[in-house]
């Protein structure tokens, strides 16, 4: 069975799950097929959102403690839903991938979201992405995790795509399933799951892939009527939580000396836990 049959069946027994019209593909890839995304037709009790991780493991494995001890006591179902970008810029690009393909924690049901660092990523191992481009965005920390060094190979575009293809080669099949699998959105009767946000006006199944992976001025700096949803995101990264009745923030900064966020809704009400 396929992850992302796996994920869909599970949140299906628990929530209702249904999968969603998939909007449009990024703009300049010709051919690429849009990227799935689900609605769940129930809220669950609790949700637990985080923010980006970035290859930080060890701040991901505190945090998930510190939502398992929240969480002990509470009723009902309980979702935990990672907001993107996995890898890149921390030091343990393929151990947080690992420890995601691993089953979600005891009580819990997991969703990991795609986001843009983990989209390029793919598109790298395809072959559309220019590694001297992708060294700089962070990329050669995720070489160095999976144990190859690019730093001898300079900004030679060939040396570095052969590098890349070893990592192609390397990279333990379960890794690269778990991203080609991650959704761009999730929907819940409240709130919309998604990396950086979404553009204002537009349905969820109007939403481009691209806006859901990489749009930040005209969501954040839109001042008008609320979104039918609450967007929970990352992307943006900033040194507290944003929390508004529009959309909840929570990429902090975890890979360059913040910490790692999340959110916990429940109720009607967020609360923001820490690592």
């Amino acid at each position: 069975m396929s992850v992302t049959r796996r994920w869909f069946g599970a949140l299906q027994r628990a929530f209702g799950a249904k999968p969603v019209p998939r909007g449009k593909p990024a703009r300049g890839e010709p051919g690429r097929p849009p990227l799935p995304r689900l609605a769940l037709t129930q809220e669950p009790d609790t949700t637990y959102a985080i923010g980006d991780v970035h290859g930080c493991l060890d701040p991901l494995r505190e945090l998930e403690a510190r939502i398992l001890d929240d969480a002990r006591g509470r009723p009902g179902s309980k979702l935990i839903v990672m907001l993107g970008d996995y890898v890149d810029r921390g030091p343990d690009s393929a151990d947080v991938l690992a420890h995601l393909a691993a089953p979600s924690p005891e009580g819990f049901r997991r969703v990991s979201l795609r986001g843009n660092h983990d989209d390029v990523l793919l598109r790298l191992l395809e072959g559309r992405v220019d590694p001297r481009w992708w060294l700089g965005f962070g990329g050669a920390q995720t070489l160095l995790s999976y144990g190859l060094d690019p730093a001898p190979l300079g900004h030679d575009r060939r040396a570095l795509a052969a590098l890349v293809r070893r990592l192609a080669a390397e990279m333990p099949r379960a890794h690269r399933r778990f991203l080609a699998a991650c959704p761009v959105a999730l929907a819940t009767p409240r709130h919309l799951f998604c990396h950086a946000g979404a553009r204002p006006g537009v349905t969820l199944e109007a939403q481009s892939d691209e806006d859901l992976l990489w749009l930040r001025g005209p969501f954040l700096e839109h001042r008008g009527a609320p979104f039918e949803r609450t967007v929970v995101h990352g992307h943006t990264p900033a040194s507290t939580p944003f929390v508004s009745p529009y959309r909840i923030g929570l990429d902090t900064n975890a890979c360059r000396g913040g910490r790692l966020s999340a959110a916990r809704l429940a109720g009607g009400e967020v609360t923001i836990l820490q690592a």
